[in-house]
């Protein structure tokens, strides 16, 4: 793992895992000194956070977790419900066993991490599933503006998802939809996609942790991971 890797990876655990805070600043310079490198690796880290949408650069303040509004959040989950009840609709009728078997094997490992407590774990696994099962539909631009969409979506989950992190109900609702999948019922399918969507909704809020955080306490130098 290269020393931006490292950097990136921690960061973007540390986010999803909610140990920084909403509000608090990526200040290059602090977190420079907490990985004991120059602000170039930050910098270059930062970036393709931001390009993830995972933080956001507000204009003469710096840089930031990204924040969608309630509006936002809830406008990106109603196109990603419409774009995996067409993927699934189409995955019906092409996914092979193979495909399948690869979709539960993510949600094992999604819900291994869940258990564990492991929540940035968990949602990237997640994050997975949803993606594999939307590239199913074989619509190469309706699977790209998905991964968008995941993305959002995810940061949001990180810090507004009430549900147990270590009781996810993730994985089972998952498994219903592939088996629904397995079955080539479309309309179980259609139906299992949209309960997953709804559960999701029902443990979201819109409360935000404000306290401070210190870098220092966070992060070690990439030279003590080697």
């Amino acid at each position: 793992m290269s020393l931006e890797e490292y950097i990136y990876s921690e960061i973007k655990n540390a986010i999803f895992n909610r140990k920084i805070p909403l509000n608090s600043q990526l200040n290059e310079e602090l977190l420079s000194e907490a990985f004991e490198v120059s602000r170039t690796p930050i910098r270059a880290v930062l970036k393709k956070l931001q390009y993830e949408k995972i933080v956001q650069s507000i204009p003469n303040k710096g840089t930031y977790i990204y924040q969608p509004t309630k509006k936002d959040i809830q406008d990106v989950f109603q196109l990603r419900v419409i774009l995996e009840k067409e993927s699934i609709k189409l995955a019906c009728k092409t996914a092979t066993e193979e495909q399948i078997k690869e979709l539960e094997e993510l949600t094992i490992k999604e819900e291994e991490y869940f258990k564990k407590g492991e929540y940035g774990k968990g949602i990237e696994f997640t994050s997975n599933f949803h993606q594999k099962l939307l590239m199913l539909s074989g619509n190469e631009f309706m699977a790209r503006y998905n991964q968008e969409l995941i993305n959002i979506t995810n940061i949001y989950l990180a810090f507004h998802d009430t549900a147990k992190k270590e009781s996810s109900d993730s994985p089972e609702e998952h498994r219903v939809i592939l088996n629904a999948l397995r079955e080539r019922d479309v309309e179980a399918s259609v139906k299992a996609v949209e309960k997953h969507f709804e559960n999701i909704n029902k443990h979201l809020n819109f409360e935000q942790n404000n306290l401070d955080v210190t870098f220092s306490n966070i992060f070690k130098p990439y030279n003590k991971k080697k």
